[in-house]
This record gives structure tokens, C-alpha cells and sequence, in this order.
């Protein structure tokens, strides 16, 4: 059977909108590893040993990102009573980017998570998967702020400051006024990392 021409818009039209519908993003949220007790704005030896063992673990969950966003390490954050440059995430982020060969987005300051929410809903990101480390408060922020941009409630925890493994996920099918977000709580499983640097006696 024959399609006539006058019909193809219409079809066109159609597949555009069913591919748009089809549409969806995975943003991983995640916080820095362990830090020293000091802060220094810096990872401890075994956020560090986490933050090596982390590539292998978020690629074989949600395989290779479109996107890594970690907050400005120019940025100075108050930290165990003394200002640091705040390059926490993005150490831990690091040697996951570096394994991938891909940047990492630091546009962003520790305090900008509407604008990094915002950022997010972009549709140059309608069909990606984001990795996102940051603080985990300013995460719930963060996650928060997404769910509110889409107008949608959601329920998301608060995230306790002895926890540095958790994986918090949304998932936004759709495009436009369209879009529906969902939240999952996953885990990294890298709990109990040795707290000797690599390559330490």
C-alpha cells in the first residue's frame, strides 16, 4: 500500500512527538567521599580509595554519562570552622571522568543549585545521563529544586552526614510541559574503604 504525500507531515508529525514522549533523562546524584576530620575542603585517603572504585561502579549501573557536573573549586566554603577552596566532589568525581576521558562541568558554585537545576532541565539533556558531586545537603537542594522547576512533588530524604554512599537518582521521561520525574534511592556498596592512601607503606 501506497502512503500518499499528502499524508507524510501528519506521520512525520507523529513519530516526532511519539520520539519526544519517549524522551528520558537519569541525573546521579552523588556525594564527595570520606573527609579528613580537619575539612580542608579536601577527601580523606579513603574518600579517596571511594572515589577510585566509583568508576567502575557507576558505569556498570548507568554506563557512560553525557555529562559530569561538580560544584566551582574556586569557590571557598566554610569548612570545620575555616574557609577552604571547596574541591571535595570534584576530587571524588575525578577518576571517574578521567577513566571516561570527559570534563567535568564546574560552572557551577557550591551555592548555585538553582541555577545547576535549572541547568539540568535543559533539553540538551532530554535523552542524557548526568553524573552530578556535591555536598550532600546541598544535594537535597539540588533535587528538590528539580522536582519543584517540574512542578511535581516529591519526597526526598534528608541525607545523613555519616552516609557516603548513597546514589540519589531522578528520572525524567517526556519533554515540555510533559515531563514526569520519579526519584529512586540506590547505593554505591563502597562502604569501608581502607583509610591508607593508595600506594602508602
Amino acid at each position: 500500500m501506497k502512503l500518499s504525500l499528502s499524508k507524510w507531515p501528519a506521520l512525520i508529525a507523529l513519530l516526532l512527538s511519539a520520539q519526544a514522549h519517549a524522551a528520558s533523562e537519569t541525573i546521579v546524584l552523588l556525594r564527595h567521599g570520606e573527609k579528613p576530620a580537619q575539612g580542608l575542603g579536601q577527601i580523606s585517603c579513603q574518600g579517596l580509595n571511594r572515589a577510585l572504585a566509583l568508576p567502575q561502579v557507576l558505569s556498570s549501573a548507568f554506563g557512560a554519562p553525557d555529562a559530569i557536573f561538580a560544584p566551582d573549586p574556586a569557590t571557598q566554603v566554610s569548612d570545620s570552622g575555616n574557609s577552604y577552596y571547596y574541591v571535595r566532589p570534584l576530587a571524588t568525581i575525578e577518576p571517574t571522568a578521567i577513566r571516561l576521558g570527559m570534563p567535568v562541568n564546574t560552572a557551577y558554585g557550591f551555592t548555585q543549585t538553582s541555577d545547576l537545576a535549572a541547568r539540568l532541565l535543559d533539553a540538551d539533556y532530554a535523552n542524557a545521563t548526568v553524573f552530578v558531586a556535591w555536598e550532600h545537603k546541598k544535594i537535597v537542594t539540588l533535587a528538590k529544586q528539580i522536582f519543584a522547576n517540574l512542578k511535581q512533588s516529591a519526597n526526598i530524604p534528608s541525607w545523613s552526614d555519616s552516609d557516603y554512599d548513597s546514589l540519589y537518582v531522578i528520572t525524567i521521561n517526556g519533554s515540555g510541559s510533559h515531563r514526569t520525574a520519579s526519584f529512586s534511592l540506590r547505593a554505591q556498596g563502597l562502604n569501608g574503604q581502607s583509610t591508607a592512601c593508595p600506594g602508602a607503606n
